[in-house]
């Protein structure tokens, strides 16, 4: 499955698609909770916008992801910003995240059912998960993406339990059911 899904990231990308600019707009609203220093990890980058943002913050961003295509697009968009990213192709079913710890971890639009506690073991005393996933509510209007991709309703409350959350929200927010939450380790 990764070859698969590494040929059809690397083609979308290619194809200029899911290359977005900046990041969420309610990110930009929590600037005061979030460290402006210190160890970040995009897990599934992309071509980068959330990398690239949190680079702009000042962090020392590692960006992973199974595409190279993907993560060059990345590193291209941050040289254009003044940001230096680290890029490491990862296939996140079979290969283990980097060690950290991190002051930020941000997991946006992937979902892999054994991942969040694998990114909570790598946060650093104190540091904060960023992450925003589409839920199975979503298949009410979209029939994408499959439902192997979506959250069910609390998944990252729970399976981030423990964490402070600073910010949860769940519902329909630019045209998809999505859950955005924004959490402090201990």
């Amino acid at each position: 499955m990764a070859d698969e899904d590494r040929a059809k990231w690397d083609e979308r990308y290619s194809l200029g698609e899911h290359v977005q600019g900046q990041a969420p707009s309610w990110l930009r609203e929590l600037d005061a909770e979030l460290p402006n220093e210190g160890a970040a990890l995009d897990v599934a980058a992309g071509a980068g916008r959330i990398a690239v943002w949190l680079g702009r913050r000042g962090l020392a961003v590692t960006a992973v992801d199974i595409s190279p295509v993907g993560l060059a697009l990345a590193r291209e968009i941050a040289r254009d910003e003044g940001v230096r990213i680290e890029t490491l192709v990862c296939d996140l079913e079979r290969d283990e995240l980097p060690a950290g710890p991190f002051q930020i971890i941000a997991c946006f639009q992937y979902r892999q059912r054994d991942l969040l506690p694998k990114i909570r073991s790598r946060l650093a005393p104190g540091g904060i998960v960023l992450a925003e996933l589409p839920t199975v509510r979503n298949l009410e209007r979209n029939p994408k993406p499959s439902r192997r991709w979506l959250s069910e309703p609390n998944e990252l409350l729970r399976d981030l339990g423990g964490l402070e959350v600073l910010y949860y929200r769940e519902g329909w927010l630019g045209g998809m059911h999505r859950a955005r939450l924004v959490a402090r380790g201990p």
